[in-house]
C-alpha cells in the first residue's frame, strides 16, 4: 500500500489535469489531518502533532507525500515565519527532517473525478484502520415537516430524518442535493448541467420524537440574498423529500478539556449553537461570533444552554463576543484585535480552538493564531465552511 522514499521513480509521469494545483493546495492547506491519517494507517511511520504533511505530487497510481518532522519549538518559528514576524533566513536555519512516502491508490486514476473517488477511498480505509469517523458516501432521505425563520437571516427546516443519524455530534454535516423538481422551476443554475447542484449543511439538532418514535432534526440555512441554498430552503414545503449523498463528521472531540476558543460566522453558527447546548468541558468557552446583520446574534441568545453554562449568568455577557462584519473589514485582524483585548481583561490561556469561516478569512486567521497560540494541528481546528464567489 505504501513505501518509504527518498526519491520517487523518475520514469513515472505525474498526473496532468487542469485543476491539479488547486486540488493539491486545498488538501495541503485544509486537510493535513487526513494526509497524516494516510501515513499513520498505511506506513510504519507515525506523524506527530506538530509535523507538517503535504502532497508533493500526484501520479496515476498514487500520492507522493512529504512529512516534515518538527518539535513544538520549531513549529512556533515556522508560524512566525509565515506571519512575517521573523526573517525567512533566520527561520530557515532551524533544522527539520523530511521523509517521503508513496501511498498507492486502490485503482489507477486518469482525471479529477476518479482522483476524488480514490482519495475518498483512501480516507475511508485509513479511518477504518485507525478507528476514526470519516466521510460516508451513501444516500440518505429526509422529509420536510416545517420551515420558518429563527433569526432575521437564518431559516430553519424541520425534517424527519433517517434512524442512523447521530443525535449528539455537533457539526455533523450532510451534502444535500438542491435540484429538486420544485427548485428547478425557480432556479436555472442546475439546468443543462449533468452534475447536480449540492451544498453542505450541518444538523443544528437531532432528537427522537417521543410520540412518533421517528428521528427529527433541525437544519438551519443562512439566507443571504438570491443564492441557490437560500432559495432551495425557502422553496420546500411540508411533505417534500430531500436527499443527501454524503455525510461528514465535524472534528470537535478536542474541545472536551482545556480553555477553548470558538470562532463562527452565520454558516457555522449552527455548529457552535449545538456545541453550547451540549458543552461537556467544565470550562466555559470563549466565543467570537461574526454576523453581517447585528440582529442575527439573537440566534445565540435564545439557546437552551447546557446545565453548567446555563447556571453561569455571565456567560453570554462575558464569554460571547460579537463582530459585525463590514465589506471593508479585515476580519482576521479584527478577530485578533478583539481576542487580544478580551484576554487582557479576562486572563485565559487558550489551549484549544475550533473555527469555521470563509476561505480567504481562514487562511489569514490560521497563520496569525498559529503565531500567537502555538497550538498543534490537533488542538487548533480551523475550517473553511464556504468560499466567496
Amino acid at each position: 500500500m505504501a513505501e518509504t522514499l527518498t526519491r520517487y521513480d523518475i520514469d513515472k509521469t505525474p498526473l496532468a489535469f487542469s485543476d491539479k494545483s488547486m486540488f493539491i493546495h486545498h488538501l495541503n492547506e485544509e486537510h493535513q489531518d487526513e494526509l497524516a491519517m494516510f501515513i499513520n494507517a498505511f506506513t510504519p511511520a507515525s506523524v506527530g502533532e506538530y509535523d507538517i504533511v503535504s502532497i508533493q505530487e500526484l501520479y496515476p497510481d498514487g500520492l507522493l507525500l512529504e512529512v516534515i518532522t518538527m518539535n513544538r519549538y520549531q513549529n512556533d518559528f515556522n508560524a512566525l515565519k509565515d506571519s512575517k514576524a521573523i526573517s525567512n533566513s533566520f527561520a530557515e536555519n532551524i533544522s527539520s527532517f523530511k521523509h517521503q512516502y508513496f501511498i498507492n491508490f486502490f485503482v489507477p486514476i486518469s482525471d479529477s473525478e476518479t482522483l476524488h473517488e480514490q482519495y475518498i477511498s483512501l480516507l475511508q480505509s485509513s479511518a477504518t484502520k485507525l478507528g476514526k469517523r470519516t466521510i460516508k458516501l451513501h444516500e440518505q432521505h429526509f422529509r420536510v415537516i416545517d420551515g420558518y425563520y429563527v433569526s432575521p437571516n437564518m431559516y430553519r427546516l424541520v425534517v424527519t430524518a433517517p434512524d442512523n443519524i447521530p443525535l449528539n455530534h455537533p457539526g455533523y454535516a450532510y451534502l444535500f442535493e438542491l435540484n429538486s423538481d420544485v427548485f428547478s422551476t425557480i432556479n436555472n443554475e442546475s439546468e443543462n448541467n449533468d452534475k447536480p447542484l449540492q451544498r453542505y449543511y450541518t444538523l443544528r439538532k437531532a432528537w427522537r420524537d417521543p410520540i412518533s418514535a421517528s428521528v427529527q432534526a433541525w437544519i438551519d440555512v443562512y439566507v443571504h440574498g438570491d443564492t441557490p441554498g437560500g432559495n432551495w430552503a425557502r422553496s420546500l414545503v411540508c411533505g417534500m423529500p430531500i436527499k443527501t449523498v454524503r455525510d461528514y463528521p465535524e472534528k470537535v472531540e478536542h474541545l472536551t478539556e482545556g480553555q477553548c476558543l470558538l470562532i463562527c460566522d452565520e454558516t457555522s453558527l449552527p455548529t457552535v449553537a449545538n456545541l453550547l447546548e451540549n458543552w461537556q468541558n467544565p470550562l466555559p468557552p470563549l466565543v467570537i461570533a461574526i454576523t453581517e446583520e447585528p440582529e442575527d446574534i439573537s440566534y445565540l441568545h435564545t439557546l437552551n444552554l447546557c446545565q453548567h453554562l446555563g447556571h453561569d449568568e455571565h456567560f453570554l455577557k462575558e464569554n460571547l463576543l460579537h463582530i459585525i462584519k463590514a465589506p471593508t473589514t479585515d476580519l482576521s485582524e479584527q478577530i485578533i484585535s478583539l481576542l487580544h483585548a478580551r484576554l487582557t481583561t479576562l486572563p485565559l490561556k487558550i489551549g484549544k480552538v475550533w473555527g469555521a469561516l470563509e476561505a480567504a478569512d481562514i487562511k489569514s486567521l490560521r497563520q496569525q493564531l498559529k503565531a500567537i497560540l502555538g497550538l498543534s494541528r490537533q488542538d487548533m481546528v480551523i475550517k473553511v465552511y464556504w468560499r466567496a464567489q
